[in-house]
């Protein structure tokens, strides 16, 4: 069962708190999406959002787990808010060096024929050419805890947060191990 509890505006800051049961047995705990808050907040330079997420196990940071992340949908698929490990590609000038993880703003569509089986496909091309795709945005990840803080809301596109998910990637690589592909797999959404 799923539960979505909107709370009250209070001032400037707007929170929304979802809480969900696991979806399937095989999706590793890491991946099972406890509780989430969503935070919206008027600062000095603007709006800008922070996200909450607990999971059920903790989450692997040795880098040695897989491609996989949790994200934000925030305009059905586009300014999607994301935080993501996927060594050994490197698209990021912000990769912790350890765990692999960082924060982009990317834009998902539906899979090409490279991607068959997966639920959706980065849309490399437009997200290269999002502003928030190479941000530095403040994150932390401590056993089952996941915070994303102070995501400028123009960076996505001014959208609200449609749903959180959890989600497993598997790349798809030219003859020089450059990504041609980057297949998106949903393994939780609240």
């Amino acid at each position: 069962m799923k539960t979505i509890r909107l709370m009250t505006l209070f001032g400037s800051v707007a929170s929304m708190i979802l809480v969900s049961s696991p979806s399937w047995a095989e999706t590793p705990n890491y991946l099972k999406v406890k509780e989430a808050e969503v935070e919206w907040e008027s600062k000095s330079k603007g709006k800008v959002l922070d996200v909450e997420i607990e999971t059920s196990a903790a989450v692997p940071m040795d880098g040695k787990a897989g491609a996989f992340g949790y994200g934000a949908l925030t305009d059905g698929t586009n300014n999607v808010l994301v935080l993501v490990t996927h060594l050994p590609i490197q698209d990021s000038t912000h990769v912790d060096p350890k765990s692999g993880f960082h924060a982009h703003v990317l834009d998902l569509k539906k899979p090409t024929a490279a991607c068959d089986g997966a639920t959706l496909e980065v849309d490399l091309e437009n997200s290269g050419n999002n502003t928030g795709f190479d941000a530095n945005y403040t994150w932390s990840i401590k056993g089952t805890k996941i915070k994303i803080e102070g995501v400028p809301v123009t960076d996505l596109g001014d959208a609200g947060v449609e749903n959180l998910v959890s989600f497993t990637i598997k790349p798809v690589l030219d003859a020089q191990q450059n990504p041609t592909n980057l297949c998106v797999t949903v393994a939780e959404q609240i």
